[in-house]
């Protein structure tokens, strides 16, 4: 197997993580916290069943700990806010805990924040969840919807820890968010049913909560005076 492949390994094991998360909690799973510990505890109806550990990466460059949970067989990579040597940190991170012999992180990929950087910084929030994407599709999609959502929450009320978004969500798993004059309207039914059988969600209220952000995103309701 080529070192490709067992990238490409990794994240199918962290989609279905996710997926399994997501399930077993009926809600989206947690991505930015002000608090590590708080991973381990929320949602509280998954991690009752499924403990939870969360220890500091060895060897990174800045914040990063890994969270594992042996009954889903799932580890997660979490880094602060802050680490601007995050790539370089998921690089030991597959080293360590994936046992890869890789020197980098082919260009091909991206490593992402499931939470916008620059609305955890924004609320101050100190921790954010990170995951392995294909770099192509990650740079395509929904770009504009992110920094759309930054802006339009810039004095919304703030709060310490963050579940992942629809749209967010959208493009993790590969379908095209909504954007202001394309509203993919094909892209959100195949997302809907895609979150109805492998995330367990509940349809319509999949679909109301991605209009729903498309519409805040489009909204400049949070400016400044």
């Amino acid at each position: 197997m080529t070192d490709a492949l067992e990238v490409e390994d990794v994240i199918r094991r962290e989609h279905d993580a996710l997926a399994a998360e997501t399930r077993l909690a009926q809600c989206p799973p947690l991505v930015a916290v002000n608090n590590m510990e708080n991973v381990a505890r929320v949602p509280s109806t998954l991690r009752w069943n499924h403990p939870t550990g969360v220890i500091a990466l060895s060897g990174s460059k800045g914040a990063a700990h890994v969270v594992d949970c042996p009954s889903l067989e799932s580890t997660a990579l979490w880094v602060g806010t802050e680490n601007d040597n995050y790539r370089d940190d998921y690089l030991v991170y597959l080293q360590s805990i994936h046992k890869l012999e890789i020197s980098k992180i082919s260009s091909g990929f991206d490593v992402d924040h499931l939470y916008n950087r620059s609305r955890a910084r924004m609320y101050g929030i100190r921790f954010i969840r990170v995951a392995l994407v294909a770099g192509p599709a990650n740079r395509s999609h929904g770009a504009s919807v992110e920094k759309d959502l930054t802006t339009n929450e810039a004095l919304r009320e703030r709060r310490d820890m963050k579940l992942m978004d629809e749209l967010t969500c959208m493009k993790y798993f590969g379908f095209l968010p909504p954007l202001r004059n394309d509203p993919r309207e094909s892209e959100i039914g195949a997302y809907v049913n895609f979150a109805l059988a492998k995330l367990g969600l509940d349809p319509n209220q999949v679909r109301e909560s991605v209009l729903y952000l498309r519409q805040k995103a489009s909204t400049p309701w949070a400016k400044k005076p």
